[in-house]
């Protein structure tokens, strides 16, 4: 009996060395962990979004705005295991259990906060608070979210937001960013994120055991962005917008004695609302599948044919080689040879043009007869002084440089040499010569403004960057900006629909041949007609305004892309009314749409002929 109870002694006491042994161990080496543990299921720290700075344009009006947004979220160790019940949460915030598992996986910690959803109703939020219980630590929180007051208006220009990826969560500029707060990732909001987004705040509040809070321990309040001022002019902007309703194209209007930018427009277009609350997968996949390309800006990013608005650069470079004078003639009678027959758009022929007319009639053999004579390099040199071929350094990510072709050119990139045949093509703007509509708007500026290239920019108040003055004779781009002036004021002018009673505006028309299949969705008629070109300035003298219409499949220059030029300079020399201008407004969302005749210039007849290249 002694022997047994000597046994069960010492039993009973490694028992309770055990007990004290891993006592020990919890609380001693394991002590601290343990704490934090229990303070994170006491404690948590929720993320507060900063609301971002306001964007306006150049006369201080608001663009976008900051609104309350009600938002669902709950710590990732809340979320429910369990399928019933997760099938249950779902229905009460509207978000299959699929969509509730994803958006628990982008949460690196359990005590992460996880945002289910954002800008939900206030019929959403009524049903959500009488349920809360049901379902421990879900929230209803009062956020800013992002409203663009003009909804598609300059919307590839303005950009959209969404939740940072894994590779921006990894750089340093983005190490302060919630995962789940949103960022400029397109446009404006994009490239000038790091003003307009702030520094987001804290919230360290106490919570019950059923993740209801119960005491607010600490508020760091976020800082809101900083607002910018854009150089966009809004009149001239929705006149663009609403000039390119139902075609696809862009506008370009710069500042032409400092850059700025005060209009780009593409279209087609997008809604940069849908992205407020995270966009769905549905409609993220209809915008980048459509064939008509929404979000690609046309402005800076697609590549054409410049047609015959480069016989601007065309006659300035016969004009400084000597190979031309003002008084050189030429006669056309509907073609010329040069190896093959190459054809004037005017079937019948133009007569004897000199320089002066033959960029008023847009008369193809007069230039033929150039492209005959001068070297493609010295067509090439002058177009790159101008800027053609190069990126422009716009603050907006996918610019295209385009192609400007020449003899080293052809040799890298098909292996063979130049043939002077080619160089009639290039003449007239076509050939394996590509632009961008913002580089033909700044080749405008720079022809009317001395020969200045500014690098354009979307900020205002911001000091010009001239990048070059080119060095050509001012009597040669004196004696273009009358041509120009020539080819919408005098007779025979291939933009006389650009006609203006409010300020005097010259241009040039161009039509660049189209070739190809045809589009997904479009007709073989829409597809196979040529794409129209205006370049304008506006006024004669100490030109302000600097602007390139470009419209896919719009046929001839002179009646699809010169009235769309007139009203955009319209605007921007005199706004409307803040009656009309909300009229304006309206008709670009679709809410009234003015009829095509009011759009057409009366006083100006269109052409029975008019060029096509």
């Amino acid at each position: 009996m002694d022997k047994k109870i000597t046994v069960a002694f010492y039993i009973v006491i490694s028992v309770f060395s055990i007990f004290l042994l891993r006592l020990w161990y919890l609380q001693i080496i394991k002590g601290d962990e343990y704490r934090m543990i229990d303070e994170r299921n006491r404690i948590r720290v929720i993320d507060i979004p900063a609301p971002r700075g306001i964007i306006y344009d150049r006369n201080n009006t608001p663009l976008v705005r900051n609104i309350l947004s009600y938002d669902i979220s709950m710590i990732r160790e809340d979320i429910p295991d369990d399928t019933e019940t997760l099938t249950e949460l779902g229905r009460l915030i509207g978000l299959s259990a699929e969509n509730i598992l994803k958006l628990e996986k982008v949460a690196g910690s359990p005590y992460e906060t996880v945002r289910l959803r954002r800008n939900i109703s206030f019929k959403e939020v009524a049903r959500i608070e009488a349920r809360k219980t049901d379902f421990p630590g879900l929230q209803v929180d009062v956020n800013s979210a992002r409203e663009y007051l003009y909804g598609h208006t300059a919307s590839h220009l303005l950009g959209y937001l969404s939740n940072p990826t894994p590779k921006q969560l990894s750089q340093p500029e983005f190490s302060n960013v919630p995962k789940q707060d949103f960022i400029g990732q397109y446009g404006i909001e994009k490239s000038y994120d790091s003003k307009l987004r702030g520094v987001a705040g804290k919230k360290i509040v106490e919570v019950d055991a059923r993740g209801s809070i119960i005491k607010f321990v600490r508020i760091q309040r976020p800082l809101k962005g900083q607002d910018i001022r854009l150089s966009m002019d809004i009149n001239a902007q929705l006149e663009a917008e609403k000039s390119l309703q139902g075609q696809a194209g862009a506008v370009v209007a710069l500042k032409a004695d400092t850059g700025e930018v005060l209009a780009m427009a593409s279209a087609p277009s997008f809604d940069p609302n849908l992205f407020v609350a995270g966009i769905e997968q549905g409609e993220w996949m209809e915008l980048i599948n459509n064939p008509d390309k929404p979000l690609m800006n046309r402005a800076i990013q697609n590549q054409y044919p410049p047609g015959s608005t480069f016989k601007t650069i065309t006659t300035l470079s016969a004009l400084e080689t000597g190979l031309v004078s003002e008084h050189t003639s030429v006669y056309c009678g509907g073609s010329t040879y040069f190896g093959r027959t190459f054809r004037c758009w005017k079937g019948g022929g133009h007569g004897r043009v000199d320089t002066h007319r033959s960029i008023v009639e847009s008369c193809d053999v007069f230039f033929y007869e150039i492209g005959k004579k001068i070297n493609i390099d010295t067509i090439a040199h002058y177009a790159s002084d101008f800027g053609l071929g190069s990126l422009t350094g716009i603050e907006l990510d996918g610019e295209a440089a385009g192609n400007l072709p020449s003899t080293e050119w052809k040799l890298k990139a098909k292996k063979e040499k130049w043939y002077q045949g080619e160089t009639l093509s290039v003449a007239i703007g076509q050939g394996y010569l590509t632009v961008t509509p913002i580089q033909m708007a700044r080749l405008t500026a720079g022809l009317v403004n001395g020969g200045r290239i500014y690098k354009p920019h979307l900020l205002a108040g911001e000091a010009p960057v001239l990048e070059r003055t080119i060095d050509v004779d001012s009597r040669n781009l004196n004696f273009i900006r009358k041509a120009m002036l020539g080819v919408v004021y005098e007779d025979e002018g291939t933009g006389s629909r650009a006609r203006s009673n409010v300020v005097s505006i010259g241009g040039k028309t161009g039509t660049a041949q189209v070739i190809g299949g045809v589009a997904k969705g479009k007709s073989r008629a829409d597809q196979h007609q040529d794409h129209a070109w205006f370049i304008a300035f506006a006024p004669e003298y100490n030109s302000q305004i600097a602007t390139a219409v470009f419209v896919e499949h719009g046929g001839h220059g002179g009646s699809a892309a010169a009235p769309i030029a007139k009203r955009v300079i319209e605007a921007y020399f005199n706004p409307p009314t803040p009656e009309s201008k909300e009229q304006k407004h309206e008709a670009v969302h679709g809410e009234a749409q003015a009829p095509e005749e009011q759009h057409q210039d009366t006083g100006a007849q269109e052409k029975q002929e008019v060029e096509g290249d």
